[in-house]
């Protein structure tokens, strides 16, 4: 191998990587709003890491809602920057690299150099990639895409050549994508249907599925600490509890009724004195008890979420529509070998994890994991129409009919292979930026969020509890959180005593939209109902809905 083949083959992933990290850099250091599930990572990781149990303060139980990738990951990057959300915006700029990186790798595998930086340069720049995970409200995409396809990398590796070494890597990338995002279950389940297949095609067939099998236990034997902690917590033996429970929380939003999911999700329990979504009442919830509860329901919910599965993932966040051309010539502009044939499988498998949300409910973070290999199809894709657009140059141009053809004798005409790529990485790099504006989801997290946390951090003391609706608030003002209970106001009141609560955050949106019971706590905050007080009105922009912020009268 010459010193000039070393360098061509390492500069391709290099300057990528460069380009992702610079291109993350700047998007990180906007100002945004920590929300969603984020705040509970953040506080999750800070517990464990300073010895207080892996659980948020109202819980008083060990979290079995989410796993311990991420608290692990930016609790490991606090320390190294000392600040959560600093920690957050690294590992979404590390991640992102990494990721980057191994789908420049996995395409240059299956379709060559030139169509692998056309692919790393779409993920590098890219909306979904390059942007949203900073405002879907979890950060936990980066780490889980970057993980996740590095198993299937190593897992397409046996699909090529059979090693015990490649298999056992993809079942522990594929185990650690699991701890950071449940659903990676799927990645495994995906690449042992596709090894297994490919096994069955090569003699000796039999003792080929022992790889797919050694595939399955190397990631149960990764995961098992995890699993039997679970099963400490909960009584049941499950691969993720997340599945019963988005059952039972999730009806709502797969229907399209915020409300009815609201009531679902953040309703109290038997108890009245936790919500249903953080309640043990719910931790056995099983997923095959409410389809056979009513079959017919959950039919409406499987057409719904097809539908909403094609309406998101086809717009400007993710995948646009214009990237259908360059997808479809990737595919299908030239005639498929048999290895062609199944390289295509082995990448259509990797869709269905991505596709298994049709189960539950679509949202643009879960259907997001189709984006890196359908970028793959399209910077493939990409290459193709170049491919074509010099040919066709040249045979307009040449008056020699029997001159050579480009691929030949490419002269000056090279850089048209390269000119859909480039001006597709340009839009992206201007377009991008601008997708900000409208990334956050309607009625999730809003500007004035950020501002009521600021403008409540200076009466907040060490130890003092937010009773909030959305995390955020209680997050901006340096304050432990609470969720606020979706029932009437005396049952929020009692709730909020038992658990200490010193804050009541009430959102505009929230009162009006969702709860209407407490709208008057809204309209009218110089008259609050007993064991309340008003501390301030906080105006959202542009006329938009306020947030009232109580404070509770000991009693």
């Amino acid at each position: 191998m010459t010193d000039t083949f070393r360098r061509s083959s390492i500069l391709p992933p290099l300057l990528l990587g460069l380009l992702a990290f610079v291109v993350r850099y700047v998007y990180a250091g906007a100002e945004r709003i920590v929300w969603g599930d984020e705040p509970f990572y953040m506080w999750l990781g800070r517990n464990w890491f300073r010895g207080q149990g892996y659980h948020l303060a109202f819980t008083n139980h060990w979290d079995y809602h989410h796993t311990p990738g991420y608290p692990f990951i930016n609790a490991a990057l606090t320390l190294l920057t000392g600040d959560m959300k600093r920690a957050s915006d690294w590992s979404f700029i590390l991640f992102g690299v990494w990721l980057v990186l191994v789908i420049y790798f996995l395409a240059r595998r299956v379709y060559g150099t030139k169509s692998a930086i056309a692919a790393g340069l779409l993920i590098a720049l890219a909306p979904a990639t390059a942007l949203m995970p900073l405002y879907w409200g979890t950060l936990t995409e980066p780490p889980y895409w970057a993980l996740s396809l590095t198993g299937v990398f190593f897992a397409y590796r046996a699909f090529q050549k059979f090693r015990a070494l490649d298999i056992a890597l993809a079942g522990v990338f594929l185990a650690l994508a699991y701890y950071v995002r449940p659903e990676a279950v799927v990645f495994l389940g995906a690449m042992g249907l596709i090894l297994g297949l490919r096994a069955l095609s090569r003699p000796p067939r039999i003792r080929n599925l022992g790889y797919p099998l050694l595939l399955g236990i190397v990631f149960l034997a990764v995961i098992f600490p995890y699993l039997y902690r679970v099963h400490e917590a909960t009584g049941v033996w499950t691969i993720s509890q997340k599945v019963g429970a988005n059952f039972a929380t999730a009806e709502g939003l797969a229907l399209g009724s915020f409300r009815q999911f609201d009531i679902e999700t953040w309703g109290l329990d038997s108890t009245g004195q936790q919500v249903r979504f953080f309640s043990e009442e719910i931790a056995a919830a099983s997923a095959l008890d409410y389809i056979l509860a009513n079959p017919v329901a959950y039919a409406r919910i499987l057409y719904g979420n097809t539908l909403k599965l094609f309406a998101q993932l086809f717009n400007i966040h993710l995948f646009p529509w214009y990237l259908l051309l360059p997808l479809a010539l990737g595919l299908f502009r030239r005639a498929w070998d048999r290895e062609r044939a199944w390289n295509e499988l082995f990448l259509a498998f990797t869709l269905l994890p991505g596709l298994s949300f049709i189960l539950f409910f679509v949202q643009e973070r879960y259907i997001a994991a189709l984006v890196p290999i359908l970028m793959i199809w399209a910077g493939h894709g990409l290459l193709e129409l170049g491919d074509w657009l010099q040919d066709t140059v040249w045979t307009i141009s040449r008056k020699d009919a029997k001159a050579p053809r480009p691929g030949k004798n490419r002269g000056n005409l090279t850089w048209l292979v390269w000119l859909p790529t480039a001006l597709l990485a340009v839009f992206f790099l201007v377009m991008t930026p601008r997708q900000a504006d409208t990334a956050y989801l309607p009625g999730s997290a809003r500007p004035v969020h950020l501002e009521a946390g600021k403008a409540l951090a200076p009466y907040v003391e060490p130890g003092d509890i937010v009773m909030s609706r959305y995390p955020a608030i209680a997050y901006h003002a340096g304050a432990a959180w609470v969720p606020t209970p979706a029932a009437s106001v005396d049952k929020a009141l009692a709730y909020a005593r038992h658990h200490r609560a010193k804050f009541w955050a009430i959102d505009g949106y929230e009162a009006h939209n969702l709860r209407p019971q407490f709208a008057p706590l809204v309209d009218d905050p110089e008259n609050p109902p007993p064991g309340l007080k008003l501390l301030m009105v906080v105006q959202g922009d542009a006329g938009g809905e306020p947030v009232v912020i109580y404070e509770l009268i000991r009693k």
